[in-house]
């Protein structure tokens, strides 16, 4: 890359992983690669790959809007001739954190071009502002495995490393946004469920930390969102069964969904992938399979 351009690395993310409800993140090896650039050019959004006809390719980007967010806030503004090239390989709107990868990328190549002197938990509150949660964010910056704790106005991030782990992901061909899935869960939830998701979301970060996954079944039990949102996800709650009978460790939706994420071996990983999508086709839902190894770091720039 010569001076005036330069790329965002910037991997896939899971939230919740079952009880973690808006404060575990998890990166995966799937990456959206962006080139920053100082060119000439039609438009400042150029796509490739997913979402080609979905995102839009002008200012209302999300990519371009957080970026210029963070310009507006250091006092600066955007050269005007500004190219984002993205070259996408994380699905829209599937569960694995597309938006907020958009939104660090934002956040990450306006640092670099504006030389904005910031570190990465303050990008972070910044991303929390644009995004509303700050889970996939998290991970995106940190990578691994992130605990989210709001602390007044600020965020508090613990970080993990984690034992290798394969990730299996089923993304139906419906979507659920996050709007949605938000709107049927209660105001009120139950202090048994409460303490049931607490207890295991504790386990959940020491069994990544060893490594000691033939716990995750039990442990990836959900009681405060699943139960709400499975209903709005024709097949996801039927796939996450069928995963557990094929030889996955444990099963969740990721993040609010539509997309079902199974934990397992390299070695069983196909077998998993193949009953989840069997299960899809069982409700007439096409479905695509992703094996994704984990753990990852947080966003690159080269």
């Amino acid at each position: 890359m010569d001076e005036n351009s330069f790329v965002v690395h910037i991997p896939a993310t899971t939230a919740n992983l079952g009880p973690g409800f808006d404060c575990l993140g998890l990166a995966l090896d799937l990456w959206n690669t962006v080139t920053f650039s100082l060119i000439d050019a039609q438009s400042p959004i150029a796509i490739e790959g997913e979402g080609k006809s979905i995102l839009p390719e002008d200012e209302t980007n999300l990519i371009f809007q957080s970026a210029n967010q963070l310009a507006n806030i250091s006092g600066k503004s955007l050269p005007e001739n500004l190219h984002i090239y993205c070259r996408n390989n994380i699905p829209v709107a599937s569960g694995l954190g597309s938006s907020a990868s958009a939104v660090i990328c934002g956040l990450v190549g306006a640092k670099r071009i504006l030389d904005i002197n910031i570190n990465n938990h303050e990008l972070l509150q910044t991303a929390a502002q644009i995004e509303g949660h700050a889970d996939n964010a998290a991970a995106c910056l940190f990578g691994d495995l992130v605990l989210v704790r709001p602390e007044n106005d600020s965020l508090h991030i613990t970080h993990l490393e984690i034992q290798p782990i394969t990730a299996v992901v089923a993304i139906p061909e419906y979507s659920l946004s996050t709007k949605a899935a938000r709107e049927v869960l209660p105001e009120k939830v139950r202090f048994e469920d409460a303490v049931h998701n607490i207890s295991r979301t504790a386990e959940l970060m020491q069994i990544f930390q060893d490594g000691n996954y033939e716990s995750l079944r039990e442990t990836m039990k959900d009681k405060l969102h699943q139960v709400y949102r499975l209903p709005l996800l024709p097949g996801a709650e039927y796939a996450m069964q069928t995963a557990l009978l094929a030889g996955a460790f444990g099963s969740s939706l990721s993040g609010a969904g539509p997309s079902v994420i199974a934990f397992t071996t390299q070695k069983l990983a196909k077998a998993v992938g193949d009953a989840m999508q069997s299960a899809y086709q069982q409700a007439s839902i096409s479905s695509r399979i992703f094996t994704l190894g984990c753990p990852v770091g947080g966003y690159s720039i080269t």
